[in-house]
């Protein structure tokens, strides 16, 4: 990304990394840039967005063959949970629990006219999306947890936070307009799972009748054990729910008996989910060689399920797990079939 840097003795000065000012009272006018590292915390990355494995070197005060050890501490600690996803948003842990069910106000209002405007009503999610790239998130808590065990359920599975390692939302509504993309059918749901977000207490299950006026939308994103993509899951989030579906499409409201945005393991069974997928990176400082994160995303180009079978350390049993919870176009009745066989029921011949 090239910006352009005014300076009082230049008409402009081109840069390829992103330009920062140092404090008024520097008497020097020195200025400070920030290069950009894209992809993992490596010695070739880094040294080729700062000119050189001897750059690099100077400025981490380290010789050649020690470098990729100090990367690897830097970037761990530049990549560590410091803020409670909860204030992110500055809203409060049952502000939160609520959005993500699909039941918040956020969710609830309709723009009319100058009245619910979502950029002014959600307008903390805009100020804080820099954040969102470049300061890990923990688990959310809010002092919640700590109260209420396992408060936020959207995102634990008996106990467990998703041990499939994908996270889903899917909606039936927006805000902003009329026009919802569908992309997804609804086919049947086991509403047990998440019967802290659904409220219902005994053993219950629901199949859809999904008309041609129906429409869903779907999107999620997955992750590999102990993966970079899982440390920063919670940012991801913020990025899918908050950025891109929220203030991007005014996407709102939750399946019947499901959660907006949860465990794969607590949505329900669908045919299809677009993907995201989180793009590792770094800022390193010219001056001081001090190591900041920043992330971007992307599309998967590939829906969820697809991409999920290429994390090599996903099992063929977990794949099949998933691949019975995103069953693909035209296969609702046939999923509808099987899972009413589950539960001991077969259809009635026609």
């Amino acid at each position: 990304m090239k910006l352009t840097l005014a300076l009082s003795t230049l008409t402009s000065c081109v840069l390829s990394t992103h330009a920062l000012r140092n404090s008024d009272n520097d008497t020097d006018n020195h200025r400070r840039s920030l290069a950009t590292v894209t992809g993992a915390c490596t010695v070739n990355n880094f040294s080729a967005a700062v000119g050189g494995n001897a750059r690099l070197s100077e400025l981490l005060g380290v010789p050649a063959d020690g470098l990729q050890a100090v990367l690897t501490t830097k970037c761990e600690e530049a990549s560590a949970a410091t803020t409670d996803f909860v204030d992110s948003i500055g809203k409060g842990p049952q502000f939160m629990k609520n959005f993500f069910d699909g039941g918040s106000e956020w969710n609830d209002y309709k723009q009319d006219g100058d009245k619910h405007v979502l950029s002014a009503d959600a307008k903390i999610i805009e100020t804080n999306y820099g954040m969102a790239k470049t300061t890990a998130f923990s688990a959310p808590n809010g002092g919640a947890n700590d109260k209420y065990d396992g408060y936020f359920s959207n995102f634990l599975y008996y106990g467990e936070e998703c041990r499939l390692g994908i996270i889903e939302c899917c909606y039936k509504s927006t805000r902003l307009t009329d026009t919802l993309i569908d992309n997804a059918e609804m086919c049947a749901m086991d509403l047990t799972p998440a019967k802290m977000s659904n409220h219902i207490r005994d053993k219950s299950w629901t199949l859809y009748s999904a008309t041609d006026e129906d429409k869903t939308y779907c999107t999620g994103f997955a992750w590999e054990p102990n993966s970079f993509e899982e440390k920063v899951r919670f940012n991801t989030l913020y990025h899918v729910a908050f950025k891109e579906m929220l203030m991007g499409k005014g996407y709102v409201k939750n399946i019947p008996g499901a959660p907006m945005c949860g465990c794969i393991e607590q949505m329900p069974i669908i045919t299809n989910a677009a993907c995201t997928k989180v793009i590792e990176g770094y800022n390193i400082d010219d001056t001081t060689g001090a190591i900041t994160m920043n992330l971007s995303w992307k599309d998967c180009e590939q829906n969820l399920l697809d991409y999920y079978k290429t994390l090599t350390s996903r099992s063929a049993t977990e794949d099949n797990m998933v691949a019975e919870k995103i069953v693909g176009d035209g296969k609702c009745n046939d999923a509808v079939t099987a899972f009413m066989n589950e539960k001991m029921y077969v259809r009635m011949e026609e």
